[in-house]
Formats: C-alpha cells, sequence, structure tokens
C-alpha cells in the first residue's frame, strides 16, 4: 500500500490550464487517458478543491452523479480545501478537509491494503509530501505544450526513477520520494 501522487502533465509541466482548463486532456484518444488498471489498485482518493471543481464543471456531475458512481464507486474521496461552499455531489462517499496530516491515517485506514490516490493539483501533492506521507509519484507526460498553466508540483522534492511506460502517445514515469 502507498501513498501515490499520479497526474497527468503537459510536456512542459501544466496539469490545467491557467484558468483550470483541462480540454488539451480531453483532446487525447480516450485509451490514453485511461487509468482503470491504476484504479482497481486504489482504496482511497483525494483531491484538491481546482480538482474538484474541474471534475464537477467538466462533467458535470451535479446534473449527472451516475457519472461520480461510474469512476469511484462507494471508493471514499477527501476533497482538501479551506472553503465551505464546495456543493456535494449526491450519494457521493465524499469529506471535505483541510488538514493532510491529520486526515491521512484516516485515508490509509479506509484504503485497507489498496492505495491512497492523490489524485490533484499540485499544491496538494506537495502538502502530502511536506507532511512526509507520500510515496510515489506517476507523471503521465503528454505530447502537449501549454504557455501557462497550473504547476505539475510546486515544491522542492527528491525522486528515484522506478519504471518507465508508454500507454499510445503517453509517457508515464514513475518515481519513489525519498
Amino acid at each position: 500500500m502507498s501513498t501515490t501522487y499520479l497526474m497527468t502533465s503537459t510536456l512542459n509541466g501544466f496539469v490545467a490550464g491557467p484558468n483550470h482548463e483541462l480540454d488539451w486532456l480531453y483532446d487525447l484518444p480516450p485509451g490514453d487517458r485511461d487509468f482503470t488498471t491504476f484504479l482497481d489498485g486504489v482504496g482511497a482518493v483525494a483531491m484538491g478543491a481546482s480538482t474538484y471543481e474541474a471534475i464537477l464543471r467538466d462533467a458535470d456531475l451535479l446534473q449527472h452523479p451516475e457519472r461520480w458512481h461510474q469512476a469511484h464507486g462507494d471508493r471514499p474521496v477527501w476533497v482538501f480545501t479551506h472553503r465551505s461552499d464546495l456543493p456535494k455531489v449526491p450519494g457521493a462517499n465524499l469529506r471535505f478537509a483541510t488538514d493532510v496530516a491529520a486526515e491521512h491515517p484516516a485515508m490509509v485506514q479506509a484504503a485497507g491494503a489498496k492505495d491512497v490516490f492523490v489524485a490533484g493539483g499540485g499544491g496538494l501533492a506537495a502538502a502530502f509530501a511536506e507532511a512526509g506521507v507520500l510515496d510515489r509519484i506517476v507523471i503521465g507526460i503528454t505530447p502537449v505544450l501549454l504557455a501557462g498553466g497550473k504547476a505539475l508540483f510546486p515544491a522542492d522534492a527528491r525522486l528515484r526513477l522506478t519504471e518507465v511506460e508508454r500507454k499510445g502517445q503517453v509517457v508515464f514515469v514513475s518515481y519513489q520520494v525519498l
């Protein structure tokens, strides 16, 4: 079991455009961004408020909560935010939280023998690293360049390369966090 930050990135290190746009990602062939195998090994998910809002918007989840359940089932998801105005997807196993270090033990317990998946964004992944609970980073590098946007990982980290895999037009690079 590990706590893993998996994120798809542009070649120049952005995970979203300047206004959290993900259209560049949706332009990739669906098979190149299929994370089904990875998600089968995930027992709990963490995401930041911007990521949560982007998927709410892009998948129209408040009108179609079944789309959330297709992706997550009953898997618990923690949304890390300091805001109290975020809507909850109806029927989702969802928790709003502020403190990574305080919540991580509950996430590990909820995950059981599976992984904790830090889904985004980069600031949240950095908070997991700073709390000393991030074990692995997996980056799906796409053949896309953006002029600006949200950084993949806005902090210092020392890593050890553990694996490289190609899936269509995306190269997945896995690192152990040292």
